[in-house]
C-alpha cells in the first residue's frame, strides 16, 4: 500500500512538471508556420506591416493572442517599428530575425523574400533538429511505464504461478 502511494506521488509530480514546460518551446515550434504564411502574404504583394496585420488570421493558436494585439496596435495607428518591439518582447528571442527582417524592410523598403526564404529554411532544420532530439528521448520515457505496469504485469502472469506450484510440490513432500 505503501509503494502505491509512493507510485503515485512520484506520477503526479511528474505530470505537474510535464505540464509546467515553458512557453518558449511550443512558440519556437511554431515559427516554421509563421514565417512560411509571413512569406506567402509578402509574395502576395503586402507590405510588412500589411502582412503582419494579416498574419493572425493564418497563425498557429499559440500565437494567436500576440499576433492580433500586433493587428490592434497597427490599427491605432502605433508605429510599426514599435509594434514590432513589442512583439519581440512578448515572444522572446525566437522571433528576433523575423522582427528585425520585416522592420529593417519596412523602413529601407528592400525585397526580403530571399531572406525570408533563408530563414524559413533554418527554422524548418532547427524544428527537426528538436523532433530527433524529442525521439532520442523517447526510450527514457517510455522506461517508466515499463518498470512500472508491464514488469509487474510480468511477474504476476509467469513468476507467481510457477512459485505457487513449486510451494504446493514443497509442501507436499514435506507432508
Amino acid at each position: 500500500m505503501i509503494s502505491l502511494i509512493a507510485l503515485a506521488g512520484i506520477a503526479g509530480v511528474f505530470f505537474y512538471y510535464r505540464q509546467r514546460k515553458p512557453e518558449t518551446i511550443s512558440i519556437s515550434k511554431n515559427i516554421p508556420e509563421l514565417i512560411d504564411t509571413l512569406l506567402v502574404l509578402i509574395r502576395a504583394g503586402h507590405s510588412p506591416a500589411a502582412a503582419m496585420s494579416q498574419l493572425h488570421n493564418w497563425s498557429p493558436d499559440e500565437l494567436k493572442q500576440h499576433l492580433f494585439r500586433v493587428h490592434a496596435e497597427l490599427l491605432a495607428g502605433q508605429r510599426f517599428a514599435e509594434t514590432m518591439k513589442s512583439l519581440r518582447d512578448a515572444l522572446g528571442p525566437c522571433v528576433y530575425p523575423i522582427c528585425d527582417i520585416l522592420v529593417s524592410a519596412d523602413r529601407d523598403g528592400l525585397p526580403i523574400t530571399s531572406v525570408l526564404d533563408q530563414l524559413s529554411f533554418h527554422a524548418h532544420q532547427e524544428r527537426r533538429r528538436l523532433r530527433e532530439i524529442e525521439a532520442k528521448e523517447l526510450p527514457v520515457r517510455l522506461l517508466f511505464p515499463l518498470v512500472c505496469c508491464i514488469l509487474p504485469s510480468f511477474v504476476l502472469l509467469a513468476m507467481v504461478p510457477m512459485l505457487v506450484n513449486s510451494l504446493t510440490v514443497v509442501s507436499a513432500k514435506l507432508l
